[in-house]
């Protein structure tokens, strides 16, 4: 959401997370990669499983990268080595593809530099959406022109295994409306809906976390797109759902409309994305993750339309 400044993170026990600092082997590995002597560090907004510094590297004239670590420091657990594999994959094919994405420098991943899964990447200028970048006529269709270039990411050339399928966080074994909500009825309806299975779709490249909190703009124009940890094969159904719950609680469900409206445009048919995609995507935020009544108040209006029109 647009409102999310700074993003709030904690570690897996709930506790807030101190803020990211980079070690001193991780330091030194970046000015081995860069071949320039770091100036400073400076903590970005990261995601749950990941920190994130933009690191100032002494150069002619001096330049930023970004490096990105696993939050998860178990020695025993191999996910945060493969994610980081994964996602240096997804940089390199976005990279192939032209796309407004960081670009991969190198990765460090079984942490025998760093200490922990380590990945370095380009900086891209710009800053989240404000109020007034949501307010301009082109806002919602720069949103849908780039998620329609990302869904037409050929993958073909990329290792079997680099791209994640897509999955659901919500597996719906034990469905529960939020504790705020007053409108039980509403959620039993959504998990019936999303329990009956969803259309068919064809698996194209999908971002996976698609919403104005992973693009970067300058003024009024879109400069880039961030945070490819999840990227994933998958309906481009979901993508399109998951930033239009988005835009329906950050801005309002008119900006929604004319996203998914723009996007429907540049693939050539009417309509592009089903609403069984809507429901889902609100679906899949259970267990609730920061369902306040404020939330609710837009979300739940956005469902119910959702379910309307399946």
């Amino acid at each position: 959401m647009l409102a999310q400044q700074p993003f709030l993170l904690h570690s897996p026990d709930g506790r807030p997370r101190p803020p990211a600092v980079p070690t001193p082997a991780s330091l030194a590995w970046v000015r081995a990669r860069t071949g320039g002597r770091v100036l400073s560090a400076e903590p970005l907004a990261a995601g749950a499983v990941h920190h994130n510094v933009a690191i100032t590297v002494d150069g002619n004239p001096p330049r930023r990268v970004v490096l990105r670590w696993s939050a998860d420091q178990r020695p025993q657990d191999d996910a945060p080595r493969e994610a980081i594999l994964r996602e240096a994959a997804v940089l390199s094919l976005l990279e192939r593809a032209g796309l407004c994405a960081p670009r991969l420098i190198a990765t460090d991943p079984g942490g025998a530099q760093c200490g922990v899964p380590t990945l370095l990447m380009t900086y891209l200028e710009g800053r989240q959406p404000d109020a007034d970048t949501a307010r301009s006529p082109e806002f919602a269709a720069q949103l849908g022109a780039a998620a329609h270039d990302i869904h037409r990411v050929d993958s073909t050339g990329a290792a079997a295994d680099a791209i994640a399928p897509f999955r659901l966080y919500n597996d719906l074994v034990n469905p529960r409306p939020p504790r705020h909500s007053g409108r039980p009825a509403l959620w039993e309806r959504a998990f019936s809906a999303v329990s009956a299975g969803a259309p068919a779709a064809p698996a194209v490249f999908v971002h996976r976390d698609y919403h104005a909190g992973n693009t970067l703009w300058s003024g009024s124009t879109l400069t880039g797109l961030v945070d490819w940890n999840t990227a994933s094969l998958g309906p481009a159904g979901f993508d399109l759902s998951h930033m239009r719950w988005n835009l329906a609680v950050s801005v309002g469900g008119d900006a929604a409309d004319r996203f998914a409206a723009h996007y429907d445009r540049l693939a050539g048919r009417e309509p592009a994305h089903h609403p069984y995609w809507d429901v889902v995507a609100v679906v899949d935020l259970l267990p609730e993750d920061g369902l306040g009544p404020a939330v609710l108040e837009r979300l739940e209006p956005f469902l119910d339309a959702a379910l309307a029109r399946l």
